[in-house]
């Protein structure tokens, strides 16, 4: 009898267990929030949700996909979350819940255009290509600077063509252009976009509000901590003495 009582607890230990798995997409293209290093995902959302799992006692799973597939596979079911340094927009919010934003710092986008061009500014790319990744709020920059978004799968793809001159520019995060710029050759930055949208956060099903709630409440916790701090430092370091002295004001 004892044995069989050990043997049940052993198995509904195990089911508890498996229930707290929480299968997180992203992707990883997208340095220095989420991209892959010596075959591993790695990046400021990925140490982040990785902590917030800790803290809240999920063991986190991921997924990489497609950025233009993770509001879709969340909605399926395939996943639990997302964390992809996405904008918690008004129009995604019809159709997942979001946390609070996870990122405490204001950003904007980088206009590139390749080495050899004459545009100088983002108003001379009216009417013409502005490469962007699908699904993302840059496509919706490039309309409102009157340029014709051209779509792709991925900011790297954009860029090699940028490179190539196959598309007139490219608009994108400013931190992730920034990490570009660095190891691409043949792009330069012209111009800025300010961004007065709302910051990143992590996306959940609309049945999962609770959820969400859960995260945000452990987010805004964690800012307060070292840890976040070192996090901003280690991912973010232009951004990291403003982040201080903005903490400090409050």
């Amino acid at each position: 009898m004892k044995k069989f009582i050990t043997i049940l607890m052993l198995m509904l230990s195990s089911l508890s267990f498996s229930a707290k798995k929480l299968y997180v997409g992203t992707n990883a293209e997208f340095k220095p929030y989420e991209y892959l290093e010596n075959g591993k995902i790695t990046g400021f959302d990925i140490e982040l949700m990785n902590k917030l799992g800790e803290k809240l006692g999920y063991e986190i799973k991921w997924v990489d996909m497609n950025f233009d597939g993770l509001l879709t596979s969340l909605q399926l079911n395939k996943i639990d979350a997302v964390i992809a340094g996405m904008s918690a927009t008004e129009e995604r919010k019809k159709a997942v819940a979001f946390s609070v934003p996870y990122i405490f710092f204001k950003s904007g986008h980088l206009v590139l255009v390749n080495e050899n061009s004459s545009f100088t500014s983002k108003e001379a790319l009216k009417g013409k290509t502005s490469g962007v990744q699908i699904g993302s709020i840059q496509e919706g920059f490039a309309k409102e600077i009157g340029a014709i978004p051209k779509l792709y799968s991925n900011f790297t793809s954009a860029l090699m063509e940028l490179q190539n001159q196959k598309v007139d520019s490219v608009i994108i995060a400013e931190n992730t252009g920034n990490e570009f710029l660095k190891t691409m050759n043949k792009i330069k930055k012209i111009d800025f976009i300010d961004d007065s949208k709302p910051g990143a956060a992590i996306a959940f099903r609309k049945s999962d509000e609770k959820l969400a709630l859960e995260f945000t409440k452990a987010i805004l916790e964690l800012k307060e901590t070292e840890f976040y701090s070192e996090l901003i430092k280690k991912y973010f370091p232009d951004k990291y003495d403003d982040f201080i002295e903005q903490k400090q004001k409050k």
